[in-house]
């Protein structure tokens, strides 16, 4: 793979139903740091580096479960190599934070991967 097209992890987002409460346990509790932030997304990371997000909207599975992300730079590209070796369990779609697509792990669970889009809703904090 290029490393265009080579994800790295970026974060597991958790849907909260108060976000604000929500993110006072993360940054109060467990000391995580916050990194973006809008109306409903908070992204924190750890004192490794290591990424977290919370958010109020819906999930884009439909079901609210906890999401991981995967962040690469060319995702296009990316869809195109995967095209017969990955199961695509969500088609490529825009949104307003970057391009998504999701595939199947061996397990049957979705990974997402993103191409975050050069303006995002949230902005970067700090």
């Amino acid at each position: 793979m290029h490393e265009s097209t080579t994800p790295h992890f970026g974060f597991v987002l958790e849907y909260v139903p108060d976000i604000s409460t929500a993110k006072a346990f993360y940054t109060d509790i467990l000391g995580l740091k916050v990194v973006r932030e809008s109306a409903g997304f908070v992204q924190f990371a750890d004192a490794n580096g290591v990424g977290w997000a919370i958010a109020s909207d819906a999930s884009l599975s439909g079901e609210g479960r906890p999401e991981t992300y995967w962040i690469v730079e060319d995702i296009a590209a990316l869809a195109l190599a995967l095209t017969g070796k990955a199961t695509i369990s969500q088609p490529l779609e825009a949104h307003p934070f970057g391009r998504v697509l999701g595939i199947a792990d061996p397990a049957g669970e979705t990974q997402y991967l993103v191409e975050f889009a050069q303006e995002r809703p949230s902005k970067a904090v700090g």
